[in-house]
C-alpha cells in the first residue's frame, strides 16, 4: 500500500511538472461565441493565461472575458440569453443558465442583453447591485456606478438598500452603498448603438451545437428580427446524445 501511494504521488508530480502546474478541471459549458470584433480574450479560473475568444468557441462557467478598445464579443448562453460585451470590459461568467438563471459579474464593463426565448432570464451583477433581466432588451453599464437602461420588456434593479422596477424606455443609476435611484424616462441621447456593430448569424445552429456539447435536452423558441425589421420565430428541439 505504501509503495502504491508513493507511486501515485510520483505520477501526480510528473503530470504537474509536465503541465507546468495543476490540471484545470473543465467547468460546465455555459455559452458559445456567436460574433466577435477585434481580439477579445478569455481566461479559465485558476489560470494566468489568456486566449483569443474566437467565433464558435465555447465559454465555460467561471471564465473571465475581457475586451480592449475597439473589441466586442457576442455570446449565446445555454439558458437562452444573448449578451453582447462592449469594448474595455471584463466579465466573469457565473452561470450559463439551464437549471439556474444565467448570471455574469463585472466591476468594469458594459453589456447589452436580449432574451432568445420567453423563459430566459439573466442577472448582471456588480459591486453596486444586480440587474435582473427578464424577457427583454437592456443595456447595463458598470463603471463608477451601475447604469441600467431598458429598451424592451422590464428589468428589476436591486441591492441590500432597495429595488426599482423598470419598464421599456426607463433607466436608473445605482452606486455602491446606496439604493437604486427612482427610474426616469430615457431621452434620445440615452439610447446606445454600439451593440449594432455585432450582427450574429446562424444563432439557432450554434445553440443546437452548444446544447449537444452540454448534453442537455431542451425545446427552445427563438425570436429574431430580420434585416427588414420583421419578427421571426424558430422552434428548436434539442435531444441529449446517447
Amino acid at each position: 500500500m505504501i509503495k502504491e501511494r508513493f507511486a501515485r504521488a510520483g505520477l501526480t508530480a510528473l503530470v504537474f511538472a509536465l503541465l507546468g502546474g495543476p490540471a484545470l478541471a473543465e467547468n460546465p459549458v455555459a455559452g458559445v461565441v456567436i460574433d466577435v470584433k477585434g481580439k477579445p480574450e478569455v481566461s479559465r479560473k485558476g489560470s494566468d493565461k489568456w486566449e483569443r475568444l474566437k467565433l464558435n468557441r465555447y465559454v465555460y462557467e467561471e471564465d473571465t472575458i475581457r475586451t480592449e478598445k475597439g473589441e466586442r464579443v457576442a455570446i449565446a448562453f445555454i439558458g437562452g440569453a444573448e449578451v453582447r460585451v462592449n469594448e474595455s470590459s471584463e466579465f466573469v461568467v457565473n452561470s450559463g443558465g439551464g437549471n439556474k438563471r444565467t448570471s455574469i459579474y463585472s466591476k468594469v464593463g458594459q453589456a447589452w442583453t436580449r432574451m432568445l426565448h420567453g423563459r430566459a432570464g439573466l442577472d448582471v451583477r456588480s459591486p453596486a447591485g444586480v440587474a435582473a433581466v427578464r424577457g427583454t432588451e437592456a443595456d447595463v453599464d458598470i463603471h463608477e456606478r451601475m447604469t441600467v437602461k431598458v429598451y424592451e420588456g422590464h428589468v428589476n434593479v436591486n441591492n441590500q438598500y432597495g429595488s426599482q422596477a423598470l419598464t421599456a424606455g426607463m433607466m436608473t443609476n445605482v452606486t455602491a452603498g446606496g439604493a437604486p435611484a427612482a427610474p426616469r424616462s430615457m431621452s434620445p441621447g440615452d439610447y446606445t448603438s454600439w451593440q449594432t456593430s455585432l450582427q450574429p448569424k446562424n444563432i439557432e445552429n450554434r445553440l443546437k451545437k452548444l446544447h449537444e456539447k452540454a448534453g442537455q435536452k431542451r425545446d427552445i423558441k427563438l425570436k429574431f428580427k430580420t434585416k427588414d425589421g420583421k419578427s421571426k420565430e424558430l422552434n428548436i428541439k434539442l435531444e441529449k446524445k446517447q
